[in-house]
């Protein structure tokens, strides 16, 4: 027995309970006011906050009764879809075209935020660890946004536990009052923040390691002791949920997931500064990483790290060198680095990594026909790519983009939402065996 069956019947018991006990208000109901307008604001936020505490305990029966029915699209079929149904495909693909996407605004949610609580629930968050293997293995997540309140938000809603920990950044080039509906959405939550000092992050440059350093920096400081680290942005989502996340991630058992290659052809990124410090030799990765907290703790305090930090300053591209560089020159002794050689070229055995699903141009998977839009020589998906993401090995997927053929990503958050209502109702169950023989995993510094 699993442990989610063994935890079935309960979740049925809590569920009458809950419907006895508990009127849950749909959506659409006009929303009652726990705090009075002519308060001041920190006056408010001190009894909101106190407002919450005895709600959680009710939202986490809510929780259950919303696992205990499975979150539907409509007008398409997201199960034929992942499951290659090409009618299925073709009507979802001409739907987006023919019917406008109803969907929120700015406005729509510093409305829904302004009482917390039923945010929180009409949003239908889930405010439970569920088990006690994902509540004894916090995750520590940034988010880099720029545009989209809804997609990141709803990636948000998805990746969210109250074990987890989340750190958000608003670019500088967004308009205020994103960053305001952003700002008035992690309020809600006391382990989600927006990191107030917004940088203007231009692709190719430094900037890109910014946000995501101060993020390491305020979750390094924070109360919650999270065992991995990982980037996002607010263009990506997972394909594995919480529960199988933490799985993998145990089974990783402090390796880090990072790419990483030797080529001759990228020298020209560092052609025009002095050599690594150290001895180092400079590797090319990826910006996104599944990283331990021994890794960012070695980024964030090693001075060997930090002078790498700066060498990258003068590079093209810096964050495809820097988290890579420290992950594979192994005399380091990073946590969690790769204890082996790289070879010149793309050693395939190592340089693919499982942090991101990508459709490159002229990539891994350059056969494979992009039936969404290319952008920079990335494909942002289709609702073609729903059958290959739903059953893809590896983590996150990027790119989506929500006002772009958006049954995508509806019928990828149907499938993880459902997913999960599974693996805790016993009906499913997951095996991360296969992840615990990576060639990354099974030769790891520590």
């Amino acid at each position: 027995m699993t442990i989610y069956q063994s935890l079935k019947q309960k979740s049925l018991d809590l569920v009458a309970l809950d419907l006895k006990t508990t009127t849950l208000r749909h959506p659409s109901t006009p929303k009652r006011d726990v705090v009075p307008d002519d308060r001041s604001q920190s006056q408010n936020k001190r009894d909101v906050a106190i407002a919450v505490k005895p709600v959680f305990k009710m939202f986490a029966l809510s929780t259950r009764h919303y696992l205990n029915r499975k979150r539907l699209v409509q007008d398409v079929d997201c199960k034929a879809i992942a499951d290659g149904d090409g009618d299925e495909i073709e009507k979802a693909t001409n739907l987006s075209y023919e019917k406008a996407r109803e969907g929120y605004g700015v406005l729509d949610y510093l409305q829904m935020t302004s009482t917390c609580s039923d945010f929180i629930l009409n949003r239908e968050y889930i405010t439970s660890s569920l088990t006690d293997e994902e509540k004894d293995f916090p995750i520590a997540y940034s988010i880099l946004m720029y545009k989209s309140v809804e997609q990141s938000e709803r990636l948000l809603r998805t990746i969210y536990r109250p074990q987890n920990i989340y750190c958000i950044h608003v670019d500088a080039k967004t308009a205020d009052a994103i960053f305001k509906a952003v700002k008035s959405i992690t309020d809600c939550f006391d382990n989600v923040f927006v990191l107030e000092e917004r940088l203007n992050v231009t692709w190719g440059t430094f900037s890109v390691l910014e946000p995501e350093l101060q993020c390491m920096r305020r979750l390094m400081k924070s109360n919650k002791y999270w065992k991995y680290f990982i980037n996002l942005t607010g263009q990506e989502f997972p394909l594995r949920t919480n529960y199988e996340l933490v799985k993998i991630l145990k089974d990783y058992n402090g390796a880090n997931d990072i790419k990483g290659n030797l080529k001759f052809n990228e020298n020209i990124r560092y052609a025009e500064t002095i050599p690594p410090p150290h001895g180092i030799v400079a590797t090319k990765g990826d910006v996104h990483i599944v990283a331990s907290r021994g890794y960012v703790n070695f980024i964030l305090h090693d001075p060997r790290a930090q002078d790498l930090l700066e060498w990258v300053r003068n590079t093209t591209i810096p964050d495809e060198t820097f988290f890579s560089t420290l992950n594979y020159n192994r005399f380091l002794k990073v946590p969690g680095s790769y204890n082996g050689t790289l070879n010149v070229g793309n050693d395939t055995k190592i340089s693919q990594f499982h942090a991101r699903y990508k459709l490159w141009r002229n990539g891994d998977r350059s056969d494979r026909f992009c039936s969404g839009t290319v952008v920079r020589s990335i494909c942002v998906f289709g609702i073609g790519e729903v059958q290959y993401l739903a059953y893809a090995k590896e983590l996150f997927a990027n790119k989506f983009y929500l006002d772009y053929k958006h049954y995508a990503f509806d019928c990828m958050e149907e499938l993880i939402y459902n997913r999960t209502r599974d693996e805790y109702l016993g009906i499913l169950d997951f095996d991360s065996s296969w992840y615990s023989k990576l060639e990354y995993v099974t030769n790891k510094i520590g």
